[in-house]
């Protein structure tokens, strides 16, 4: 080593005092090589050259990766300032996701939290971890905390071209998170079309499934800027209003009567013990063609969710009592009352004897 060191010595020696002697400088480095191969033969130069050959590509390599790229601050951002910041970050999502799994997993055997609170310490403890790996990013390209104005001027110029949708989400999505008017397993109505129960509230939108197991991505800014009816705030109790109508001329106590009896007798799930949700029948219109009436009932659970298989399932009971006490059930009819009868028929009887003698 200390003989291939002596040579390498030499060679620097010789290429700094004798550069512009080419000749000179090529014989010289020819007979060290020479010597050198017959001190230590050709395999052993090969492989020192071979090493020497590499460490100096290494060196090189890590000399270009040190040149500055840019200038902040007055200091030189080198490519490897940026890939340490940039695997740095991706160890902090990384670290992110690891504990948004931790806090998922044993906030699963706290029997204490709702769905929630355990979305809600996953995700801001998750954004804190991002914030954090974006501070130390910055860090490492050179920035401070008073190089901020510049990196909120260039935010602002990307919100004016189209971030501010995104941002609107990401802060709605919080509000909705920390208010809790909206959580993990309610059952809301957004419009006719939009009703189901909120799988998940992100960072950009809240996805609902619907009863059809129809999975909806609606943005969390029109959850926080429209009306938004949620069935299960408090609680999950709601009162149904089960529409029916019976024919002119039959007795409306004993309709009341009738159908609260089937109701009671029933197995259907309903609210039966509560005196301020007891089931009611209220007579609503003299329509057309029927009296009609409402079954007002109350349920809770599951049947809150499902209100057309709820509704389904009281105008069944509704139905069977009334044919079962032969209360009849009108359909749509017209009565026909022609005042000059006489005058039709002369109208008629000219028209037929018109057409006779025409044949």
């Amino acid at each position: 080593n200390s003989t291939f060191t002596v040579k390498s010595d030499t060679e620097e020696f010789l290429q700094n005092y004798f550069i512009s002697d080419k000749y000179f400088l090529n014989a010289m480095t020819y007979s060290l090589d020479k010597i050198t191969e017959l001190k230590f033969g050709k395999k052993n130069v090969l492989i020192h050259n071979t090493k020497k050959t590499i460490k100096d590509s290494f060196f090189y390599v890590i000399s270009l990766l040190k040149k500055p790229l840019f200038t902040i601050n007055n200091k030189g951002i080198s490519s490897i300032d940026v890939m340490l910041a940039i695997i740095i970050f991706i160890i902090g999502v990384y670290i992110g996701l690891f504990y948004k799994k931790y806090i998922n997993r044993i906030s699963s055997k706290a029997v204490n939290l709702t769905d929630s609170t355990k979305v809600l310490i996953s995700n801001i403890g998750y954004y804190l971890i991002i914030v954090i790996s974006f501070f130390i990013t910055l860090k490492i390209l050179g920035l401070d905390l008073s190089s901020l104005t510049l990196i909120a001027g260039a935010l602002s110029v990307g919100i004016g071209f189209g971030l501010q949708s995104i941002i609107s989400n990401f802060i709605c999505g919080l509000i909705l998170m920390f208010e809790k008017s909206i959580k993990i397993g309610d059952f809301i109505e957004i419009s006719q079309e939009l009703i189901g129960t909120v799988l998940s509230i992100n960072m950009r939108a809240t996805i609902i499934k619907t009863n059809d197991n129809i999975e909806i991505i609606i943005p969390n800014q029109t959850l926080f800027q429209n009306n938004v009816i949620n069935w299960t705030l408090s609680d999950e109790i709601r009162r149904l209003r089960i529409p029916f109508g019976v024919a002119y001329g039959s007795d409306v106590e004993k309709v009341k009567s009738v159908v609260l009896a089937e109701l009671f007798s029933s197995d259907l799930e309903f609210i039966r013990k509560d005196n301020e949700k007891k089931p009611n029948i209220i007579m609503t219109a003299m329509d057309n063609s029927s009296v009609n009436f409402d079954l007002v009932v109350w349920v809770s659970g599951y049947k809150t969710k499902f209100p057309i298989n709820t509704k389904s399932e009281f105008l069944i009971l509704i139905y069977n009592a009334l044919y079962k006490h032969h209360i009849e059930i009108p359909f749509p009819q017209m009565d026909i009352h022609l005042k000059d009868f006489k005058d039709v028929l002369k109208i008629k009887n000219l028209h037929f004897v018109k057409n006779t003698n025409s044949v």
